[in-house]
């Protein structure tokens, strides 16, 4: 069963590798949704406790655009996760909003994570249940698994699709420079839509939302735009950048368009108006108005609403 969780605009989610002092630095004033400051695999094996020290700084320290601050862990199976929780958390439980957890193959993963959180709010006076969890589903394993992994902590609020390592994981060729997405074109059709497509509707079933794996060719903005067409068009709410030149784009790309929010401010108006009256049925432009047309207006609306506070707060 969905339970109520925060509200979040996901559109673009900036992954900054958490031991470049000057990228961390520099992502305070970009028009991302999310900032995610990484520990995983940006960050080298000899520079993890240095990255997190750097991390916990800046979150203590200095003020943000983004609305949304997360930090990305690295995996559960690793000599470093039971630090990066105890210690960001500890130190900056009241300004940081979600932890994201990669590499998830089994629910286990989210639900230890979620009960060491509890543990540390407790100890530590914070509000409880206030930090939320992403899930990174990176692997086969993970994949078959997805349905289970998104109904395993209350505070689970995204799943994420992560390409390059699922790539790997199925023994498929990677292509391009960084296997993140780009060059996809030699395939007759999209090869991963099976996995996309599984992975959105576990989360929408549970009531999370749904993020994309990063394109890599930041110069390339047409790739990038194909990308997002894409994804928005299986039901994810958003993707992640690896560059401050492809946050526009996102955001855009993401973002109801004037046309779908009149529309729905038009449905959800006729339906109002009809349950005022006592009609059972009401329709916009001809066409009927059912539950699911009415829930997608409403969900447009939301995000609407939250991009223009956040456009009031910035202006």
């Amino acid at each position: 069963m969905a339970v109520e969780r925060p509200c979040r605009l996901r559109r673009s989610i900036l992954s900054v590798p958490g031991n470049r002092e000057k990228m961390i630095e520099k992502s305070r004033r970009l028009p991302a949704d999310v900032v995610m400051l990484d520990l995983e695999d940006s960050v080298p094996v000899d520079q993890k406790d240095e990255a997190r020290k750097l991390v916990i700084s800046a979150l203590q320290n200095g003020t943000w655009r983004a609305p949304t601050l997360s930090v990305r862990i690295n995996p559960m199976d690793s000599p470093w996760a039971y630090r990066d929780i105890v210690d960001i958390v500890e130190k900056c439980g009241r300004v940081l909003h979600t932890v994201v957890i990669p590499k998830v193959e089994d629910p286990c993963e989210v639900k230890a994570v979620d009960y060491f959180i509890g543990q540390i709010e407790l100890n530590c006076g914070f509000p409880s249940g206030r930090i939320g969890l992403e899930a990174s589903v990176e692997t086969a394993k993970g994949m078959i698994l997805v349905e289970d992994i998104a109904v395993s902590s209350r505070r689970l609020e995204t799943l994420v699709f992560g390409i390059a390592d699922y790539t790997s994981s199925v023994g498929a060729p990677a292509v391009g420079v960084s296997g993140h997405g780009e060059a996809e074109d030699f395939y007759p059709g999209h090869r991963w839509h099976f996995p996309m497509s599984r992975l959105v509707m576990a989360a929408k079933a549970a009531g999370l939302m749904a993020v994309d794996a990063p394109y890599g060719d930041f110069k390339d903005i047409e790739g990038l735009r194909r990308s997002c067409l894409i994804s928005r068009g299986l039901g994810y709410d958003g993707k992640w950048a690896i560059h401050p030149d492809q946050l526009s784009i996102i955001n855009e790309l993401f973002a109801p368009s004037p046309e779908d929010v009149e529309r729905s401010l038009k449905i959800v108006r006729e339906y109002e108006k009809a349950r005022e009256e006592g009609r059972g049925t009401c329709s916009v432009d001809g066409k009927m108005i059912d539950g699911a047309t009415l829930r997608l207006a409403r969900q447009t609306l939301e995000k609407w609403k939250m991009m223009e506070s956040l456009n009031r707060t910035e202006g």
